[in-house]
């Protein structure tokens, strides 16, 4: 991404992440970085383009920090899964709005839903380095790392948007909700791992 793009993109999250989505509108975008709507136009003619890439940026920060808490595993599985947990909650209390944005119907396009199936093939894939790699120093016994790391991710989801349909139904932010679901998802974690740990 060009450094224009990064611009406009960083700007846009601000607003979006403020006022959702649909109340934003490009020519608000546009005055944000005093250029014009046609200007702007040029970068991104459709704005569920600049969605998807406010998105990927959120996202890549995400997998960036996940990446270094995995890369500091040392047999302390439970206490790794529980960072990332936090890592997690963190953006999703300073983007609430984005997060509850993303489940409205009228950005379900074609593109951001191939979009959201790279991301959630990402989350598989950090989680699955970490597994492995606990399971390779003999901290934890699973015999089928892939189908643990989809279950548990299904599950994390499931519990993040129990907490939070209100909330997308309804378009209005509570994002006391956040620290709800980061200690059910804690819960969660530990109920389904802790068995699983060798304590040898």
């Amino acid at each position: 991404m060009d450094k224009r793009k990064e611009e406009i993109v960083e700007v846009a999250l601000k607003r979006f992440a403020h006022y959702g989505f649909n109340k934003t509108t490009m020519n608000e975008i546009a005055e944000d970085l005093n250029i014009t709507k046609a200007n702007l136009y040029y970068y991104y003619p459709d704005k569920l383009e600049l969605i998807k890439d406010v998105i990927k940026h959120v996202t890549n920060e995400i997998h960036q920090k996940e990446k270094k808490i995995i890369a500091t595993y040392r047999n302390n599985f439970l206490e790794t899964m529980f960072s990332l947990l936090e890592v997690r909650s963190s953006y999703l209390k300073k983007y609430y709005v984005l997060h509850i944005n993303e489940n409205l119907e009228w950005i379900k396009g074609v593109e951001i839903n191939e979009f959201l199936k790279e991301c959630h093939k990402e989350d598989l894939n950090q989680l699955k380095l970490l597994i492995t790699r606990a399971v390779d120093a003999g901290e934890v016994v699973i015999e089928d790392v892939d189908e643990t790391c989809s279950a548990y991710i299904e599950i994390i989801k499931g519990i993040s948007i129990m907490h939070n349909v209100h909330d997308i139904i309804t378009g209005i932010p509570n994002s006391e909700n956040v620290d709800k679901i980061l200690r059910s998802q804690k819960r969660a974690t530990k109920l389904i791992f802790e068995n699983r740990i060798n304590t040898k």
